[in-house]
């Protein structure tokens, strides 16, 4: 028994390494290709950024969804974990493990971005004659770790990208975008793993004590509910991204931004990559997404998850009042074919003889779907 609990944490904390490793490396590449690649081109910069996380989202969401639920993000591993709804399928003894798989995802991922992009970062680095270390370096520190605002944008070089400084967005600017962010990506998050409504006997059945029960158990599912729950929020954080990066990069992840930030920290940025160039923005990018996590997970509980569940006992009382119509039917076309039958002295079959059960239609998980028991289906006259 403890080994097969064993296994089957282990394979949830694979996948979360996995999935977060696939998008903070596709990600982070991103920014390192719009970069390192194109020194003088930040509109093309933000659209290959947005693009990059977005489909990153996607394909990390699609790969990590059977086996962990696709997390990816203690932000929102912290909001499933909050939320009552979910605490059976997810209890909060898998909180930690669940981060650290992901912040070790990330930071594989920034080691391997750094690998990929080596030769490319000395590049830009000699063209703009930057010492890695020093304030100035923080242009190329941009694709392991985020800055507020977008370093490209603030013109301290008299290189002519803009004209932003960084008094334009101050710590608590920052702080609350990325809380509002995130915020946003928590509710997309939980609302894909939304249930569909219990199908087959349990909605069409008559007991409210069955349907609750059912619903409760469908309720704790840790699953994404829709198969297109990765486009959902790959389409959501490419939005986002495509938004927030000229104010601070777009972090919503702490992993995303922390893991990154050790590598760079360790291959020479020093303190411009971690804590930052400015001291509080490893806080900012640690704590607002985990406040933007709380309150999307308490908007969700209080606004949005009555409405859904209003909508599916809406769905499951319109089943079950079809199928009542459904037998009515079925008893009366039992009473004719009992007067015919008596009529004609036998000469008309019941509806079980003739092949039609009327217990089939009640175990039936589609309205209209009569299942035959023979080769006679409602043949008014024995072969």
């Amino acid at each position: 028994m403890l080994f097969a609990l064993f296994r089957s944490m282990a394979f949830e904390c694979a996948s979360e390494f996995v999935g977060t490793f696939v998008m903070v490396f596709l990600g982070t590449a991103s920014i390192a290709t719009a970069t390192f690649t194109d020194a003088n081109s930040y509109t093309m910069a933000v659209g290959t950024v947005a693009a990059g996380w977005g489909f990153a989202a996607m394909l990390a969401t699609f790969l990590a969804s059977p086996g962990s639920g696709a997390h990816l993000n203690p932000a929102v591993t912290l909001a499933i974990a909050m939320s009552p709804y979910t605490k059976n399928a997810f209890p909060k003894r898998k909180l930690p493990v669940y981060i650290l798989s992901q912040f070790l995802g990330a930071t594989l991922a920034g080691f391997a971005v750094y690998l990929m992009f080596g030769s490319g970062i000395k590049r830009y680095e000699n063209r703009l004659h930057l010492i890695r270390g020093t304030p100035q370096s923080s242009l190329s520190a941009s694709a392991f770790g985020c800055s507020y605002p977008h370093p490209q944008l603030v013109n301290e070089q008299g290189n002519n990208v803009t004209s932003w400084t960084k008094s334009d967005v101050s710590a608590a600017g920052a702080f609350v975008l990325e809380a509002m962010g995130t915020l946003i990506l928590v509710l997309t998050h939980l609302v894909v793993r939304h249930p569909i409504q219990p199908a087959g006997d349990v909605a069409f059945t008559s007991s409210a004590a069955r349907v609750q029960e059912s619903n409760k158990s469908a309720i704790v599912s840790r699953l994404p509910s829709t198969l297109l729950a990765p486009f959902y929020i790959g389409v959501a954080l490419a939005a986002l991204t495509l938004v927030m990066t000229p104010f601070t990069q777009a972090c919503l992840n702490p992993a995303r931004d922390l893991g990154p930030r050790i590598v760079a920290a360790i291959a020479g940025w020093g303190s411009v990559a971690l804590p930052g160039e400015r001291r509080e923005a490893c806080w900012v990018y640690l704590f607002g997404p985990l406040l933007g996590a709380f309150a999307g997970s308490m908007l969700h509980d209080v606004l949005i998850y009555p409405a859904l569940q209003t909508r599916d006992q809406a769905a499951a009382a319109w089943m079950r009042h079809q199928q009542m119509e459904g037998e009515a039917i079925l008893e009366q076309l039992e009473k004719s074919q009992s007067v015919l039958s008596a009529t004609t002295g036998g000469c008309f079959g019941s509806l079980t003889t003739q092949g039609l059960n009327h217990s089939d239609y009640r175990e039936s998980s589609t309205l209209h779907n009569f299942r035959m028991s023979s080769s006679i289906h409602l043949h008014p006259f024995p072969a």
